[in-house]
């Protein structure tokens, strides 16, 4: 598995858990960094279920959106299941106006609640 700078990797039983780590995605070089690691992520270890935590994310913009948007395609297309959690107040702000939430993302406030989720 590669190392990844823009989040962390983890497995709780059969869900990848990824913990994004920069409080915001708002530089555009940020954002391709973590497009392209996210990209990676998903080529190399083929998650069925893919959980990303926003809890220490601020600030994000459209392009990470877009990014969220091409992965749950990818694992979807594949047969798995993607969640998030954690949004802070401005992120989940912006994914409300955006009428996002359990429209096109299924969105949970912590981890285990989400990691709950899978299992139904």
């Amino acid at each position: 598995m590669s190392e990844y700078k823009r989040f962390e990797v983890a497995h709780q039983a059969d869900v990848t858990v990824l913990r994004l780590v920069d409080a915001e995605l708002s530089d555009l070089v940020l954002q391709d960094a973590a497009h392209d690691e996210l990209m990676s992520l998903v080529e190399e270890d083929k998650p069925s279920k893919l959980l990303i935590d926003f809890s220490a994310v601020q600030y994000c913009t459209t392009g990470i959106i877009n990014s969220l948007l091409t992965t749950k395609k990818r694992i979807v297309s594949g047969g798995g299941v993607f969640k998030l959690c954690g949004l802070t107040k401005h992120v989940h702000d912006a994914f409300l106006a955006l009428n996002l939430e359990n429209t096109v993302f299924d969105v949970y406030k912590t981890q285990a609640e989400a990691l709950a989720a899978f299992d139904k």
